[in-house]
């Protein structure tokens, strides 16, 4: 599903990615978000699916166009490879100030654990695949999709679940796809 050339759009404004940003919004490339109807189309385009916590984040702005990178550490992987000690980050269109429009996930929190769907764009860079994440609960005994609009999320992507439930999901999904759901990291 995801061309891994990406697709470059123009217009941020007409396009309505960014709703709280649009206003004077000029022009600024970013890779288009796909449209995702079910967890398998994500991990057929990801890298890696883990559990991570949020740090830290950097907030860049681009042609008026704020993009975060946060620090991520690693806690369990749940599908792909990655180096036990690996330092890994996201760049998110958005920050907490100027949150993402429909169709892009919210910007990770600092302090957050989070299960991730992630696409590799460089060496321990990764961007998010599909509208969201699944944020964990204080108790870690529920995820939650975490969203710009969660409302424009397919209901074949589970909103609410459980870390068991996900896993069992992502190993059926593995099966399918003929990939390992044995992570190492």
């Amino acid at each position: 599903m995801r061309q891994h050339t990406g697709v470059l759009v123009g217009a941020l404004a007409a396009a309505g990615l960014l709703s709280g940003c649009a206003t004077g919004v000029s022009t600024a490339n970013f890779t288009a978000p796909e449209e995702y109807g079910t967890v398998e189309q994500l991990v057929a385009d990801a890298d890696i699916v883990a559990l991570v916590q949020a740090g830290g984040a950097d907030v860049d702005v681009v042609d008026r166009v704020p993009y975060t990178r946060t620090e991520l550490q690693l806690r369990k992987v749940l599908l792909g490879v990655v180096a036990r000690n690996a330092s890994i980050a996201v760049t998110q269109v958005g920050s907490t100030a100027s949150p993402p429009g429909d169709g892009l996930p919210a910007v990770l929190r600092e302090g957050q654990e989070y299960v991730v769907v992630l696409h590799r764009t460089a060496a321990g860079e990764f961007e998010v695949v599909g509208p969201g994440v699944w944020r964990a609960d204080t108790l870690g005994a529920s995820l939650t999709l975490y969203t710009a609009v969660a409302t424009s999320v397919p209901a074949t992507i589970p909103h609410i679940t459980t870390p068991w439930d996900l896993e069992v999901e992502l190993g059926e999904v593995g099966e399918a796809l003929g990939t390992s759901v044995i992570g190492s990291g």
